[in-house]
């Protein structure tokens, strides 16, 4: 299997992604130390899953590149397919993660998850990038 180089779009696209779940985890960071429940546990939670939908975000962009240079359409909708099942496989294995090791909060993960959810409204509010 050949390893392929992202496409300018898909690194300005996760450079986008990051700087706003960076943002979105810092805010998140700061909300728990003003309600007085900040714990390493809690930091170890956010950073897994920022780090994990950021991780994704840009696995997505892969899968799409990826699946634009097939021919057939079937093969590129069973490539979206499959990767979408895999990218969900790993987000539950990441929250079950966050839940059953003792030294990661479980919540914080869950809530990074959406971070790049967050950001992308953000864009399009703003007209930094369309539908």
């Amino acid at each position: 299997m050949e390893l392929q180089r992202p496409q300018e779009s898909i690194i300005r696209g996760t450079k986008q992604i990051a700087i706003g779940s960076a943002i979105l985890f810092i805010i998140m960071m700061l909300i728990y130390v003003v309600l007085g429940k900040w714990t390493l546990k809690v930091l170890l939670g956010g950073l897994l899953g920022t780090a994990y939908s950021i991780f994704n975000f840009f696995q997505l962009g892969m899968t799409i590149q990826k699946a634009t240079q097939f021919s057939e359409k079937d093969m590129a909708a069973r490539q979206m397919k499959s990767s979408y099942s895999l990218r969900m496989a790993g987000l539950l294995l990441i929250c079950v993660l966050a839940f059953i090791l003792p030294f990661i909060e479980g919540i914080p993960c869950m809530i990074a998850m959406l971070f790049p959810r967050i950001t992308i409204l953000f864009l399009q509010m703003t007209g930094q990038i369309k539908d």
